[in-house]
């Protein structure tokens, strides 16, 4: 057949689409860009908080009316969803009849063989979700890429260790696991010869990389070894649990020519009490120390953070707090949620669950703060140079191109607009100067 896999969510869920992608090709399907010229569609859904769980509801439900109107023959459910929803399998089977099969993010390497029953007139609907994920895609596994051909996200360890009150991820992730720096390294250096040229490494929990198959921690040993392989330009780290940020990891993001200045380091809150009714195993001192290090010993470096707002037990002081930080560590990209309470973790009983108006206003009232933050950072960044990853040409203006400096992560960051009057080819990096800044964007032009 030929199957449209459509990804949601993080680009984690990206990766388990890419080995699945690969997994149908090997075994003979062919695969389409666009669900409405597919035989077959494969959503692998996000399920992390509740928004995410009802875009996935709503994307399955478009997707069933193609089903209904003749355009699809078949429809497959994969991924968080499904897992997450394990122990309702008779309602998910009964509410979404137009949905061929259901399996869960340890289970996608199924879906092949039970395609090929159904075609072979076995029509039986499946529900196939493990009790504990434990798949782990490894280099040699079949793999078909989704991303623009010069970067890529490469999964060094799966699964969560972590306790966080708020956080579901490992009821259907499962508990850590990481592969051998010996398989990354073989991956990273086939990419490279596909013509990659940045290597986004993630992990539920990337800081901790390692520690379940060498004992400890091992990020920065694993930054070494890539950094030695021919080609490679630019590594980042997304997805860092602050609680692993060891003084080696600091050492080796300031001393690894092709690890760029960045790290996403999700920290949550700044305050000790939210910090403990959270299980973020850091309290405010850490996190404040953790900032100055990075700021002293790395020139340069570019720091991503979440926070959650709104939190059970969150007063406005505590908010205020928060707001104070953010000025005191002048992180160059935030992200900010409302707390959203999700089933079956501890924060969903808390008392003092803070309203829905309540959270708004203060993470408006943050989100301001952060874009004067980001609004002066970046106008720092007027009449100086950097290098850019050139991502798409303008689709009117021939003299403009998009791109990515290293302070920006893919989907989640701002761009440099370059302008240039010849032709800059996507994948490649030039030299720009800045002549102009907003809140999240730079203008530039580049350097002959």
């Amino acid at each position: 057949m030929k199957i449209h896999v459509l990804s949601l969510g993080c680009a984690r869920a990206l990766v388990d689409s890419e080995g699945l992608a690969g997994l149908l090709k090997e075994a003979g399907h062919s695969l389409s860009h666009e669900p409405q010229s597919a035989d077959c569609v494969v959503v692998n859904t996000c399920s992390f908080i509740r928004e995410a769980e009802e875009e996935s509801v709503a994307t399955i439900l478009d997707l069933a009316e193609l089903k209904k109107t003749g355009k699809i023959r078949r429809l497959y459910v994969a991924g968080c969803l499904p897992q997450k929803r394990r122990n309702e399998k008779e309602d998910m089977l009964s509410l979404l009849p137009e949905v061929d099969g259901f399996l869960g993010p340890g289970d996608l390497s199924k879906l092949p063989m039970l395609i090929e029953r159904q075609e072979s007139g076995k029509p039986d609907r499946f529900f196939v979700t493990s009790p504990v994920p434990t798949l782990l895609f490894e280099s040699t596994a079949p793999r078909q890429r989704l991303t623009p051909k010069h970067f890529a996200y490469v999964k060094v360890s799966e699964g969560c260790d972590h306790a966080c009150t708020f956080c579901s991820i490992p009821q259907f992730r499962g508990a850590h696991r990481s592969r051998s720096i010996e398989d990354i390294s073989a991956e990273v250096r086939q990419l490279v010869s596909e013509g990659v040229k940045e290597f986004n490494l993630i992990g539920q929990d990337s800081s901790y990389y390692g520690a379940d198959i060498y004992g400890k921690p091992c990020l920065p040993k694993l930054l070494r070894a890539l950094s030695e392989i021919p080609d490679v330009r630019w590594i980042r780290i997304l997805y860092a649990h602050p609680a692993h940020v060891t003084d080696d990891l600091i050492a080796a993001i300031r001393d690894c020519k092709p690890v760029v200045k960045y790290i996403d380091i999700p920290l949550q809150h700044i305050n000790d009490r939210l910090l403990r009714a959270m299980r973020r195993e850091t309290d405010g001192d850490y996190i404040r120390r953790l900032v100055r290090k990075f700021r002293e010993q790395v020139p340069g470096m570019v720091i991503r953070s979440t926070f959650i707002v709104g939190f059970p037990g969150e007063t406005d002081a505590d908010a205020d707090e928060l707001e104070a930080f953010l000025g005191e560590a002048r992180f160059e990209r935030v992200g900010m949620f409302p707390f959203s309470p999700e089933p079956k973790t501890p924060s969903e009983k808390m008392a003092e669950q803070v309203p829905d108006d309540v959270k708004k206003k203060r993470l408006d009232q943050l989100m301001r703060r952060q874009q004067e933050i980001s609004y002066s950072i970046n106008q720092g960044w007027i009449g100086r140079e950097m290098e850019v990853l050139i991502e798409e040409p303008d689709s009117e203006d021939k003299t403009l191109f998009m791109g990515r400096s290293y302070a920006d992560a893919p989907e989640v960051d701002g761009q440099v607009f370059v302008k240039s009057p010849a032709p800059l080819a996507v994948g490649e990096l030039v030299r720009v100067k800045i002549t102009d800044a907003y809140e999240y964007d730079l203008f530039g032009e580049v350097i002959p």
